[in-house]
């Protein structure tokens, strides 16, 4: 076993030793085909040398890479569950919804997507002519080549800043320049809210407000004001366990879930060492973080509600 992990990213420093998550499962991750930085049959690869029982691909607008992933699944007695994560409008930005188990041989899903993917060029268009006019210029054809194969997005923008000499990190071109609040953001022509709900579930998939957190930050009512809300127009779940929640908000969103009779889901949102340092494919900062197989269960229970 250790020879079969050495290929795989070590944890940083400061985490410790990797946890022990054998017969968990990992619902939320990122590969190459969006924003993150492994291929997806390596992160299939490393879920099985962990241990994990199931994982969703969840990159961010497609679903490109998930029939790749479900084929090394397949190969390697790991489930591989159909996901995406879709942004969806929000005052003053976007939250992300979580969608599971759709029919990987959707091609209506996939086109819809696609065609909000490819709205995503004006508005990255529009990023890079504003950083130009606060004498950051970039060239299209440089962002396009350091996203490859990805659906280009602002962290493709962010790394790119960092390679020209504009920034020091990822996090920094985000915090200074490319955020929400930031004087070089657009926001993306995407789903609005209901239009997104609807959507997931005449794919017949359920779907699932990721990492709540980042929705009102640090205000449980609010979160839950608007969680009912979007109950209303179909939502089923809640990202309940996630490396940004503490032990206040976790216990927090699970009475919420309680409350209003939500699904639970958990993941790591990797991405890679470079984009988030702190998050290893199927636990968090410091080990602390697992997310019981025991809830798949209820998604797959939810999914014959679709």
């Amino acid at each position: 076993m250790l020879a079969a992990m050495s290929k795989f990213p070590a944890p940083s420093s400061h985490m410790g030793p990797p946890a022990d998550v054998a017969g968990c499962i990992d619902l939320h991750m990122h590969s190459k085909c969006s924003d993150g930085e492994q291929q997806p049959e390596f992160l299939v690869e490393w879920a099985a040398a962990l241990g994990l029982k199931a994982i969703s691909l969840t990159d961010h607008d497609t679903t490109r890479g998930v029939k790749r992933a479900i084929e090394t699944g397949k190969r390697l007695g790991v489930e591989v569950i159909p996901g995406c994560e879709i942004s969806v409008k929000l005052s003053g930005g976007t939250f992300h919804l979580l969608a599971y188990g759709y029919d990987p041989d959707d091609e209506a899903f996939d086109a819809r997507l696609r065609e909000i993917a490819d709205k995503r060029e004006s508005r990255n268009r529009n990023i890079l002519d504003a950083l130009a006019k606060l004498g950051m210029p970039m060239t299209y054809d440089e962002l396009a080549a350091e996203a490859g194969e990805a659906v280009v997005g602002r962290p493709h923008i962010a790394a790119l800043m960092v390679k020209r000499g504009y920034a020091s990190s990822r996090q920094e071109a985000f915090d200074k320049w490319i955020a929400n609040d930031g004087p070089a953001y657009f926001e993306k022509d995407t789903f609005g809210p209901q239009e997104a709900l609807q959507f997931v579930r005449e794919h017949h998939a359920v779907p699932v407000l990721a990492h709540p957190y980042w929705l009102n930050r640090g205000n449980l009512a609010a979160t839950e004001d608007y969680l009912r809300e979007m109950k209303g127009y179909g939502l089923m779940g809640i990202e309940v366990i996630y490396p940004d929640h503490d032990a206040d908000w976790t216990q927090g969103l699970l009475a919420i879930a309680n409350r209003l009779g939500f699904i639970v889901t958990g993941g790591s949102d990797y991405h890679g060492g470079k984009t988030k340092p702190h998050t290893t494919l199927g636990h968090g900062e410091g080990g602390g973080f697992k997310v019981p197989a025991a809830l798949l269960d209820s998604l797959r229970a939810a999914r014959q509600q679709c």
